[in-house]
């Protein structure tokens, strides 16, 4: 219980000593989410299609730029002593956005399948019980997309990894680390809490509407990002980064073993800096060599060996 409030207060300690930080992220990140929000609203209208998916395609461009803000709230996170945030912003759009441009299409893919399978499954029950199943089937899915969709981010900005490991390894942590993933939601839907109850504060639609962009675009994306970054970062870095050293120790020791059947031992790199190795001197003479009295001729013989 005591370990929880400590969590929870150093939860806010960060968030508040970085909020202005965090809403320049999202100042930042403001641009091309209104942007590309706009252009593909005007597009849907124009056509007349309305459809929702065509609605919700800026999140494969909008995304790269998440990566800005991930990184930001990942060296939060981590108390770093400098956070200079519009640098770090756009390195972290630089560094990552070809994997966050792949990230985006998974989400939205991601939210297709989710999105259809719940409505079709919940209208589906109502006529038929056996699709109760399916439809629980589909909401765990949901729900280990989400816990996935938590890790790759913050994976993505921190660790030099092939998209094949930061997939899988993020799909292991849905799994392995439960709790945090549980606690990140829990800390999302308070967020939602929020927003819900100030935009049930609105006192008429035209204060709603603004009310509801204000917050949308310089509240929700760093502080979702930080509430996530907050919960996985840590426990992230230990597993990772432990995993990485186990695997070159691994690595090292296949590479000892072939070298030992194969005959190849790794010589010693010796250093004859200092010694006096003249050729023209008396080749019996003992010179002192790393602990030992060993004579000119040997030492020539081997520095030419190494050489």
């Amino acid at each position: 219980m005591e370990k929880a409030k400590l969590g929870i207060t150093r939860f806010f300690t960060g968030y508040f000593k970085y909020l202005p930080k965090l809403l320049l992220s999202n100042v930042l990140f403001a641009v091309p989410l209104v942007g590309f929000y706009a252009l593909f609203y005007f597009i849907n209208s124009a056509a007349g299609i309305n459809n929702v998916f065509i609605t919700l395609l800026p999140i494969i461009f909008v995304f790269p730029f998440f990566a800005g803000i991930t990184l930001i709230t990942r060296n939060i996170v981590r108390e770093d002593e400098s956070i200079p945030t519009v640098n770090l912003f756009f390195k972290g759009l630089r560094d990552n956005f070809k994997y966050f441009i792949v990230h985006g299409i998974v989400l939205y893919l991601a939210v297709f399948f989710c999105y259809s399978s719940i409505t079709l499954y919940w209208r589906l029950s109502e006529q038929n019980g056996i699709f109760y199943l399916a439809f629980a089937i589909v909401v765990v899915i949901s729900v280990l997309m989400l816990f996935i969709f938590y890790n790759l981010p913050v994976m993505t900005v921190t660790f030099e990894l092939s998209l094949k490991d930061i997939y899988r390894n993020s799909a292991l942590m849905s799994f392995g680390e439960i709790k945090n993933n549980f606690f990140a939601t829990l800390g999302l839907f308070l967020l939602f809490i929020f927003c819900a109850t100030v935009f049930l504060a609105a006192p008429n639609a035209t204060v709603l509407v603004w009310i509801m962009l204000i917050v949308s675009v310089l509240v929700v994306p760093s502080t979702a990002s930080y509430i996530m970054n907050f919960y996985v970062y840590k426990d992230m870095e230990a597993v990772i980064s432990n995993g990485q050293a186990k695997n070159e120790e691994i690595q090292q020791k296949i590479k000892d073993r072939q070298n030992k059947r194969d005959g190849i031992e790794e010589k010693e790199v010796l250093d004859f800096t200092g010694l006096d190795l003249d050729e023209t001197k008396d080749m019996d003479e003992y010179l002192y060599f790393n602990g030992k009295m060993i004579k000119r001729k040997v030492l020539i013989k081997m520095r030419d060996e190494q050489q």
